[in-house]
């Protein structure tokens, strides 16, 4: 028997010739829907015992939480910062959610002895140390990030120190320390502090993150922070090699290129100069008789005034392999 979507048999159904519609009989197992006699209470249906509660303790206007796994990153403020007056000794680092400009001219607040908003850094973190593991964060005397894995990266955080500033990187599993030392972090100004791999350690590469001055293109630059690539090019579909001879640990300047959508590429270096005589194909990259296979392409998508950094992290022919990892710099000072 076919039911159908209203909840109905399609066998034919025939009613008693009668104006009244009628009721199927009820069984005295059938619980009533409707309010008890006498009563105009709607009534609801019984609650077990294991049924939780979704909304707020009785008593209390509290909305409630879901509960946080112990690996969960705070990417809030750390537990007990807060504006008001006083000494801003807990209140160094505080998140700056992506997309969002900091405040510099504001202070930490009225009356208070804290650090003005114009001395503040915003520093974002990026795992880019292969074969390494995932590491716990400390700017200054705040956790920021816990258990942070190979490619990924943080949100800005705000640093107020009018010193330098202690970074601490541990194994999030065994809490063993990896690397500790004091960076200098001049104020208005944003970083991007990469963890590397240092022989059988790791170390870490810092950049400053410019904003793009441009209204009608987006600005990009390349960073290679392969252990083993040697020299690479990169290249956008439409417009060729844009970058050439990157190599270990370097960092390109900006370039502006037009809003839009591009499929960007990266290969070892390429023996010849001139870029007219560059081949570009799905898989490789050819030029003066000599192909080199893509090692990795992703899509760059270029807004107007964008900047954008394309890192190079992995290994070349190995595992984990090479890729481009885009970042945005959504701080502008």
């Amino acid at each position: 028997m076919y039911i159908d979507r209203n909840g109905f048999s399609t066998n034919d159904v025939h009613a008693m010739e009668t104006s009244d519609p009628g009721f199927a009989p009820i069984s005295p197992d059938t619980p009533s829907w409707g309010p008890p006699p006498g009563s105009s209470d709607p009534g609801f249906a019984p609650i077990s015992p294991d049924t939780p509660s979704w909304g707020p303790p009785p008593g209390s206007s509290d909305p409630g939480f879901a509960p946080i796994s112990p690996d969960t990153p705070s990417w809030g403020p750390p537990s007990g910062s807060g504006s008001g007056s006083g000494s801003n000794s807990g209140n160094n680092t505080v998140v700056i959610w992506p997309g969002l400009r900091p405040c510099f001219n504001c202070s930490m607040g009225s009356g208070g002895s804290g650090s003005s908003g114009g001395n503040c850094a915003s520093v974002r973190f990026l795992h880019a140390a292969v074969n390494q593991p995932a590491v716990n964060i400390t700017l200054g005397n705040r956790t920021v990030i816990n258990h942070m894995q190979f490619g990924s990266f943080t949100p800005y955080y705000r640093d107020c120190s009018s010193q330098n500033t202690l970074v601490t990187i541990t194994n999030s599993q065994t809490g063993d320390i990896l690397f500790r030392r004091y960076l200098n972090f001049a104020g208005q100004t944003s970083y991007t502090v990469s963890i590397i791999n240092d022989g059988s350690g790791i170390s870490l590469f810092t950049l400053t993150d410019s904003p793009c001055r441009q209204r009608n293109s987006g600005c990009v630059r390349v960073v290679n922070l392969s252990p083993n690539s040697g020299p690479v090019d990169v290249f956008l579909s439409g417009v060729g090699r844009v970058f050439q001879n990157v190599s270990q640990l370097d960092a390109t300047d900006y370039r502006t290129f037009q809003r839009g959508s591009y499929r960007a590429s990266v290969s070892e270096s390429l023996p010849c100069a001139s870029n007219s005589s560059v081949i570009i194909g799905d898989t490789y990259v050819e030029c003066n008789n000599t192909k080199i296979a893509i090692m990795d392409s992703s899509t760059l998508n270029i807004m107007a005034g964008g900047t954008y950094t394309l890192y190079i992290i992995g290994l070349a022919y190995q595992f984990p392999s090479l890729q481009i990892l885009t970042i945005e710099n959504d701080v502008a000072f």
